[in-house]
């Protein structure tokens, strides 16, 4: 699948919570199954049936999940879940006979249930993920409760990050529509107090120029880095980037170690380590040989572009008449 880049900006309204308000199933609504959850708004013997069957897509029946949603607070939709499907309470079934697949829809339907209490939901889909440990449905919906905790603390980054480490990993089978999770994201990247990528929007380009402190992204322009200077450089024929910027904008991390002028780059597909003045990266434990060293300016690091762009999963261009540097989010499969 190829993905395609857009960068949003953050938002400081926020609605209710990366739980509720995900509405990913409305990408699903040409699934007559997903209909019927949208209008019972509770788990009926039919679509108990539903979410029970390991033949139904896993990603359909997180839509239908999603479907029913959580408004009818007097619903039990995990306890109705198992009382239709396996003909006994909750609390008496024994997990360990459970396929991933059920405890991936036991675990959502209780993060629907208590949204403000989701320790036994997250533990329930904890379990789905590592029993489904190649699909990125299950990844996702983790991620989400996983995240809703997040919500009430005062690093509403993190809330983005732990998601950011599931949309850009692409090691996962791509199982949910990209519908779907450009739904998810779009809401999620409202927690990052950056411009990031929403991996599965539409817009695509991202163009740089030596010397500007902003950039555009299909015409439309917005500042690298607020409350610094820094611009893109050419250095000896060689053209730099600050390495935050990008880093940032797809949910990595930089951690400086000031006595050894050391950056290390953390996102959820690639681990980079450098030093200032040093030829030499290492990237996933294997050095590299930089075109230039990094250095810092105006307090940030700068890195030679290509090899920054390319490690991070962009497409790079560089048009050596304009001084523009071009950035798209490098196409990739998803087995």
């Amino acid at each position: 699948m190829a993905l395609v880049l857009a960068i949003s900006p953050f938002q400081t309204a926020h609605a209710d919570s990366p739980i509720t308000t995900t509405e990913f199933y409305k990408a699903y609504l040409d699934e007559a199954i997903v209909q019927k959850a949208h209008q019972a708004k509770d788990v009926t013997e039919e679509l108990a049936l539903y979410l029970a069957d390991e033949e139904n897509p896993l990603a359909v029946r997180a839509a239908v999940i999603n479907a029913i949603g959580w408004e009818n607070e007097q619903a039990e939709r995990a306890a109705s879940f198992a009382q239709l499907t396996y003909d006994k309470p909750l609390s008496e079934l024994a997990t360990t006979n459970l396929r991933g697949d059920e405890r991936f829809v036991i675990g959502y339907l209780l993060a629907m249930d208590d949204y403000f209490d989701t320790r036994e939901a997250e533990a329930w889909l904890a379990d789905a993920k590592q029993l489904l440990p190649d699909s990125f449905t299950a990844a996702l919906i983790h991620a989400l409760v996983q995240a809703q905790p997040e919500v009430q603390s005062s690093d509403w980054t993190h809330v983005w990050r732990i998601v950011a480490d599931v949309a850009f990993n692409t090691d996962l089978e791509m199982d949910m529509r990209p519908a779907a999770a450009e739904i998810i994201i779009d809401y999620m990247v409202t927690y990052s107090d950056k411009r990031v990528i929403n991996p599965f929007a539409e817009q695509s380009r991202l163009a740089l120029n030596i010397g500007a402190s902003d950039f555009t992204l299909n015409g439309e322009t917005f500042e690298i880095d607020p409350g610094y200077d820094t611009a893109p450089a050419l250095i000896n024929g060689t053209a730099y980037l600050p390495v935050r910027f990008l880093t940032e904008a797809i949910g990595g991390t930089i951690r400086w170690e000031p006595n050894t002028q050391t950056v290390t780059v953390n996102t959820a597909h690639v681990t980079m380590e450098m030093s200032i003045g040093d030829t030499t990266a290492v990237v996933d434990g294997e050095e590299q040989q930089l075109l230039g060293a990094p250095y810092i300016a105006n307090g940030r690091t700068m890195l030679p572009f290509r090899f920054i762009g390319e490690a991070l999963g962009f497409d790079v261009s560089w048009n050596s008449t304009s001084g523009e540097i071009g950035l798209t989010l490098a196409s990739q499969s998803r087995n």
